[in-house]
C-alpha cells in the first residue's frame, strides 16, 4: 500500500461520502493520504479518489481527471490523464499541464517507489510506503483504561484476545452508508450476541454533564422511541469505574424495581481523550446475567461505536469549516470549529485589527436593471457574486457582505488574526484580488449579457474593528472603521475596469503594480485622502 504526503500549509481530509481524500489549502494534522484502492485517480472532479482544489484559476493548470496510480504484481505506476473516457470526447484525455514524476514530465506510465515525488499543477506529493501493522485489541483495551482502575485482570487478557464476533460485525457494517442505521445495527448485533442484553442504548454526553438517548434498541422489538434508563447506574459508572458490570442487582432502586432491571452492563465511549457517552445495556425481568465474556465483547463494540461517533463529528466539523470559510477569516473559522468541537457556545468578541478593505461593484448596473427582467438580473448577479467571492478567497480574504451589486471583502494582515501568505501584506493581497476580478469578469459579462459590464474597485487599509455587531436577535460579523468608509468612497471614484487605492495600499503593492497619482480628494467623513489608480 502506498501513501502520499503533502507539506504545510496543505493537508488532507478524509470524506466517507463519497469515500475520498480531499486536498485542503489549510494547515491541519492530516498530512498523509493512503492509496489503498486502484485505480487511484487524482483531479478536480468530485468522483476522484483524491479531489484537489477547484477554481477558475486552477482549471488552467489542473484537470478534472489529471492522473492516476495503478498497481500490478506488487508494483505501482503513475500515468497522466484520465483513467476512463471523458464524457466530452468519449476517449481518454491527457491532463492540461502534464504530470511530473521526480521533476520530469511523463509520457507513459512510470513505476513509482518510496521517496519519489509526483507534481500536478501547483501541488507536489511525496510517495511513501504504508507499513501495515497488526492491532492487538487487548493492548488497545489497556490503553483505553490506562490510569484507571479496571475489573479486567491483565493475566486474563491473552485468553480473551480475538473477539471472534468483531470481524463479523465489521463486515456487516460495510454495507451501511447512514450513521444512524450503522449504530442501530451495532445495537441489534449486541442484542443477538449477548444473551442477557434486553434493552440497549447509546447515551451521548450532554453539555451539562447529563445524558440523553441517541438511539435505543429492545431485543425482538427493534428501535425504542422513549427509553427510560437507570440514572443511578449511570452515576455509579461516572463516579467509580471505567465500566460497570452488574451481574445481579442486589439492592435495586425504586426506578430499577419499577422497570424490573435485574442486571446491567455499561461501557464508556471514548474519543479524542474525552468521554463521548455510554453504551448502556440492561436486563429487565428475564433473570439473565451479564458475564465477563459479555464485558469483553461489549468493550470492543463500544470502541466501534466510538469510532463511528468520532467520524461523524469529524465530518460535521469538516463541513462546518468549509461553510464558515466562505464568511470568516481562517483564524475565526479555527476558533469557531474548536468551540463547536468542544461542545461550547462560540462567541466572536469585537477586536481591533489591521486589514485591507476591498469594495467592488458593476458600473452601469442600475441601467442594466432598468432594461432587464428580474430573472435576467438574478442570472447575472449569482455568477458575479460567485466569481467575486472566489477571487477574494483565493488571496486570503473573506466576503464581509453583499450590498446590492457591491461586494465588500476583508483581508486581515498577517499576525493580526489572518492566516494569509506570510510574505504578502493585506493591501497587496486585496490588489491582487481586485485585478483578478476585473480580468475574469470581462469575458463572463460579455458572454452573459452581450455587452461588457465593467467593474470598479476601491481599496483602503488601516485599523478596523472586527467582530459580532448588533443585538441578541440579529448579530452580524463585520468590519467597521474609517478604512471601510474610505474604500467604499474610492470604489465610486474608480474608473470603469479600474482600481482606486489609498497611499497605504500603494506602498505595500508598488513592487507588483503600477500606480498613477490621481490627486487629493475630499471624502465625506474622512477628510482629504490621497488617491492612486492601479493599472490592470
Amino acid at each position: 500500500m502506498l501513501k502520499l504526503t503533502v507539506n504545510s500549509p496543505l493537508s488532507f481530509q478524509w470524506s466517507p461520502q463519497p469515500p475520498q481524500w480531499r486536498l485542503k489549502s489549510v494547515d491541519m494534522v492530516q498530512k498523509t493520504a493512503l492509496v489503498s484502492e486502484f485505480p487511484f485517480v487524482i483531479g478536480r472532479a468530485a468522483n476522484c479518489q483524491l479531489a484537489i482544489p477547484d477554481s477558475l484559476e486552477l482549471s488552467k493548470t489542473t484537470s478534472r481527471w489529471h492522473c492516476y496510480i495503478t498497481e500490478k504484481a506488487g508494483r505501482y505506476f503513475i500515468s497522466d490523464g484520465s483513467f476512463a473516457a471523458t464524457p466530452e470526447t468519449g476517449s481518454k484525455k491527457p491532463s492540461v499541464s502534464g504530470t511530473f514524476h521526480n521533476g520530469r514530465q511523463i509520457n507513459s506510465p512510470e513505476a513509482v517507489v518510496a521517496g519519489d515525488t509526483i507534481a500536478i499543477g501547483p501541488w507536489t506529493f511525496t510517495v511513501g510506503e504504508y507499513q501495515n501493522s497488526t492491532v492487538n485489541l487487548d493492548d488497545a483495551l489497556k490503553l483505553i483504561h490506562s490510569g484507571s482502575r479496571s475489573l479486567v485482570k491483565p493475566a486474563e487478557l491473552a485468553a480473551r484476545a480475538g473477539y471472534r464476533h468483531l470481524h463479523e460485525l465489521l463486515l456487516e457494517l460495510a454495507g451501511y452508508e447512514n450513521i444512524e442505521d450503522s449504530l442501530a445495527h451495532i445495537l441489534a448485533f449486541a442484542a443477538r450476541k449477548v444473551p442477557a442484553a434486553e434493552v440497549l442504548a447509546i447515551l451521548p454526553e450532554g453539555r451539562g454533564g447529563g445524558a440523553a438517548v441517541r438511539l435505543a434498541w429492545q431485543k425482538d422489538h427493534g428501535r425504542v422511541a422513549d427509553l427510560q434508563f437507570s440514572a443511578s447506574l449511570l452515576e455509579r459508572l461516572r463516579a467509580k469505574e471505567p465500566f460497570l458490570l452488574e451481574p445481579s442487582i442486589s439492592n435495586p432502586t425504586v426506578s430499577q424495581k419499577s422497570q424490573k432491571i435485574t442486571s446491567a452492563l455499561l461501557v464508556p465511549l471514548w474519543g479524542g481523550h474525552r468521554r463521548l457517552g455510554v453504551l448502556y445495556i440492561d436486563n429487565r425481568g428475564q433473570g439473565e446475567r451479564f458475564t465477563e465474556d459479555d464485558l469483553y465483547l461489549c468493550t470492543a463494540l463500544g470502541t466501534v461505536i466510538s469510532l463511528q461517533l468520532t467520524m461523524e463529528k469529524q465530518v460535521f466539523l469538516g463541513r462546518l469549516e468549509e461553510n464558515l470559510k466562505q464568511y470568516f477569516s481562517s483564524n475565526v473559522v479555527r476558533h469557531l470549529v474548536e468551540e463547536a468541537g468542544a461542545g461550547r457556545q462560540p462567541e466572536l468578541e469585537v477586536s481591533e485589527r489591521t486589514a485591507a478593505i476591498l469594495f467592488v461593484d458593476m458600473h452601469g448596473f442600475s441601467e442594466f436593471c432598468h432594461a432587464h427582467k428580474p430573472r435576467e438580473i438574478g442570472g447575472l448577479l449569482n455568477p458575479y457574486f460567485m466569481l467575486m467571492s472566489e477571487c477574494i478567497h483565493r488571496h486570503g480574504g473573506y466576503v464581509d457582505k453583499f450590498i446590492g451589486d457591491a461586494v465588500m471583502g476583508v483581508f486581515e494582515a498577517p499576525g493580526a488574526g489572518g492566516a494569509a501568505e506570510a510574505d504578502s501584506s493585506c493591501g497587496l493581497r486585496a490588489a491582487r484580488a481586485a485585478r483578478d476580478m476585473i480580468k475574469a469578469w470581462r469575458g463572463q459579462a460579455a458572454a452573459r449579457t452581450g455587452s461588457a459590464i465593467q467593474l470598479r474597485a476601491g481599496i483602503s487599509a488601516g485599523r478596523v474593528v472586527i467582530g459580532n455587531v448588533g443585538f441578541a436577535g440579529r448579530m452580524e460579523y463585520t468590519a467597521i472603521g474609517d478604512a471601510v468608509n474610505v474604500a467604499a468612497h474610492l470604489q465610486k471614484l474608480a474608473p470603469p475596469d479600474g482600481i482606486a487605492a489609498t497611499d497605504e495600499v500603494r506602498l505595500s503593492a508598488q513592487k507588483e503594480f503600477s500606480f498613477e497619482k490621481t490627486g487629493v480628494r475630499e471624502l465625506k467623513g474622512s477628510g482629504e485622502v490621497e488617491v492612486w489608480s492601479l493599472s490592470v
